[in-house]
């Protein structure tokens, strides 16, 4: 009688081996036989459990991974409010580092390492650019503010009018009303007005900045950047080794023999060369 028994066990796992798994469609189904001898010497149970799909490793590293990429994407979320978005804009405007250009018409895309190399290669003015990025004009305006202000003796006090707290159109209808209020004769009034450099220009590209070396910068320095107090600046030599820590923006300035001011730009907008040297923000505690 035992004998039979242990024949009959010897028969079952042999037949575990053989059914552990058992595969249907979405589903996996995994025979788990538990033999236990009763008093009747009878074989007490088999178990049956079923999972879905995928092994447990297999379900845990996936879900690893969704967590993870969800922590990175709201993570870059995180960062760009609308006042990050504008302020990144304008130091990327002013930096005047890489950036995209696209024609109107064919919708052909240039990329270019500068604003001074993009406006070169299209042949158009650097404040077409800027005009561009700026406001969004379609129209570029800076050829007739700059007209208008040459006749009207008026250059020095429009020369930098993309620096203005005054957008171009608004300037333009300034120097438009100047016109016929600036002591000039009659004849050069006329020649004014007859010029078709009065007109607006018609665009033929619009532009996007691309320069990811600021947003990286920024990401990086943010904290620093938007707050006021003391801040720390290192001066690394070219392996990126600190030579120097100053503990505020002026013993900075004063070493360097700057300007404060000067100082504070180069920092806000990552053109911190100096020499054969860089300045950069610590992130050592003050």
């Amino acid at each position: 009688m035992l004998k039979k028994f242990i024949n009959k066990v010897k028969h079952l796992v042999e037949q575990n081996k053989d059914n552990s798994k058992i595969h249907k469609k979405d589903k996996v189904v995994y025979k788990e036989e538990i033999v236990k001898p009763d008093k009747n010497n009878k074989i007490s149970e088999i178990k049956e459990v079923k999972k879905d799909g995928i092994h447990n490793e297999d379900r845990t590293y996936n879900e690893s991974k969704e967590h993870k990429k969800e922590k990175i994407e709201n993570k870059s979320i995180e960062i760009v409010s609308e006042d990050d978005k504008c302020y990144i804009k304008d130091i990327k405007i002013k930096r005047g580092m890489s950036i995209k250009a696209i024609d109107v018409y064919t919708k052909e895309e240039r990329v270019f390492k500068t604003h001074k190399e993009c406006a070169k290669n299209l042949g158009i003015p650097i404040e077409y650019i800027k005009e561009n990025l700026k406001y969004g004009y379609t129209d570029y305006l800076g050829g007739a503010i700059k007209y208008l202000s040459k006749e009207l003796n008026l250059e020095k006090e429009y020369e930098s009018y993309l620096d203005s707290n005054k957008k171009p159109s608004q300037i333009l209808t300034i120097l438009n009303n100047k016109i016929f209020t600036s002591k000039i004769s009659k004849e050069k009034r006329e020649e004014i007005l007859c010029s078709d450099k009065l007109d607006p220009v018609k665009m033929h590209y619009i532009f996007e900045c691309i320069d990811e070396e600021y947003d990286e910068y920024f990401n990086k320095y943010k904290s620093i950047i938007k707050r006021g107090g003391k801040k720390k600046v290192e001066l690394i030599d070219t392996k990126g080794e600190v030579i120097e820590i100053f503990k505020s923006l002026d013993e900075c300035a004063n070493h360097l023999k700057k300007d404060k001011k000067e100082v504070v730009k180069m920092l806000k907008e990552k053109n911190t060369k100096v020499g054969r040297y860089e300045i950069r923000y610590s992130l050592r505690n003050i």
